[in-house]
């Protein structure tokens, strides 16, 4: 028997026919024609407009050039791609792999023919996927005008089919609570971390955190109105549902809100004020968040504080001065490795040009390779790929010959890692150095214990 698998799969459209449907039409072709199914890769509520975007599609192709199996079985052209260029693309790299791609509900033809075939199909395909994009935007936009909900059901709400909101009453209490505690004055990290304390969860069972809390206090869905956005063009309607929260109330916590983003902001600060070695290195041991720096100001040390408990989710309020953590983690470092000499050679005037022509070569690589491509599935003449091929293989050339001639500054020096972190070098420096020997650092703020995990180095 002929081996062969199966691809299948079922789009966010809902077509007539489903996974099973299809499967249950592709093993009788099988049974019929005499080709053994080793496996079926589908991918379920999955548009065909992005191959990268399916990983069973994905999975099929790369299993393609392990030599498993000849032939794969698909329902119609629409199941394979809906995108031309993906679509030549990838069955090109089925016919390299010495796999035949079979259609069971369209005609066999030659291989000149089967080219034609397959640009025409691909091309109906892809114009019927755009267009089905645009009805299905069009019908959510006519509802959304109308005032229907068409999203999940935010918190505090169910969506029967076809019909409004339902509130939870159980749900609607958690959001009333949280509009009557902002509206006292309570910041959203205090309401949730009193929520957390209640136990109440979200509706994935997850924490309360202070995102949370935000998106319940800015959406409009809770004074009974439904917002949309298409097209970077905002919908908002009076919506049919009953709303948890009466509009005077919502607006006033909406004023609020704005005016705390506006005093939030004026005191930001460039990034580079709030970077330090250690970021991204501290992870709390209760609620796995990473620690982030605290930029205090009045002559206060800075801090670093658990993720965790900034936004409500963790217990654990321990904060570490910036001057006692370095001072523990150096300590270590030298302690653990006593007669180790950490060098690194410091960046250099170089280093931008370096990555600008490695990045640039990598383009025209990239660029020679869709050549050949193009040429593979006649897109291109043997005379245009011949001058496509030539132009780009000189650039790379020249890229390439620019970047061995590229001299290094002659008075680097290799200066130990201890020295970088504890001097003047800038924090994005310091932090990739300190990467090389840490791996991760974890704080037991409850008990004050800190244990530091380092690298092979």
């Amino acid at each position: 028997m002929k081996k062969a698998v199966a691809y299948v799969r079922m789009s966010t459209d809902k077509q007539d026919y489903s996974i099973e449907s299809q499967k249950r039409t592709i093993k009788e072709y099988a049974r019929k024609n005499n080709y053994k199914i080793l496996k079926f890769y589908e991918d379920k509520g999955i548009s065909g407009r992005d191959a990268e975007k399916r990983p069973a599609f994905m999975e099929m192709i790369e299993d393609s050039k392990k030599d498993i199996f000849s032939y794969v079985l698909i329902y119609d052209s629409s199941r394979f791609a809906r995108n031309l260029e993906q679509s030549l693309i990838y069955k090109s790299i089925l016919k390299k792999n010495k796999v035949d791609l079979i259609s069971i509900t369209e005609p066999m033809l030659d291989d000149d023919s089967q080219l034609i075939a397959d640009a025409l199909f691909g091309a109906m395909n892809e114009m019927y996927s755009r267009k089905l994009s645009k009805v299905v935007k069009r019908g959510m936009t006519e509802k959304a005008l109308k005032g229907e909900y068409i999203s999940c059901a935010p918190y505090g709400y169910f969506k029967p089919k076809n019909k409004p909101l339902v509130v939870i009453e159980d749900e609607a209490k958690v959001v009333k609570f949280i509009f009557n505690e902002f509206l006292k004055g309570k910041s959203t990290y205090y309401i949730a971390k009193t929520l957390n304390e209640k136990n109440i969860k979200t509706k994935k069972g997850n924490k309360i955190d202070t995102r949370f809390i935000k998106k319940i206090i800015t959406n409009p869905t809770y004074k009974g109105y439904y917002k949309f956005v298409t097209d970077d063009k905002v919908i908002l309607n009076k919506s049919s549902h009953i709303p948890i929260i009466d509009e005077d109330t919502f607006e006033k916590a909406q004023a609020i809100f704005n005016n705390n983003i506006k005093r939030q902001s004026s005191k930001n600060k460039p990034l580079e004020y709030n970077k330090h070695w250690l970021v991204g290195l501290i992870k709390c041991i209760y609620c796995n968040s990473t620690f982030v720096y605290a930029k205090y100001y009045n002559n206060r040390q800075d801090r670093f504080r658990c993720g965790g408990y900034t936004c409500g989710k963790c217990d654990s309020s321990f904060s570490i001065g910036i001057n006692n953590i370095e001072t523990i983690v150096l300590e270590k470092i030298k302690e653990n490795y006593p007669n180790k000499v950490y060098k690194i050679k410091k960046q250099n005037n170089n280093i931008d040009k370096k990555y600008t022509l490695l990045k640039d070569i990598e383009k025209y690589k990239k660029a020679l390779e869709k050549a050949k491509n193009a040429y593979l599935l006649e897109i291109d003449t043997i005379e245009e790929y011949s001058q496509n091929k030539a132009f780009f293989t000189r650039k790379i050339n020249e890229l390439e010959n620019t970047l061995k001639n590229l001299k290094e500054d002659n008075n680097i020096e290799d200066i130990s890692i201890i020295s970088i972190l504890t001097g003047k070098d800038d924090m994005i420096l310091k932090n990739k150095l300190a990467r090389l020997v840490i791996n991760k650092i974890l704080i037991d703020g409850k008990n004050r214990k800190i244990k530091i995990f380092f690298n092979a180095y």
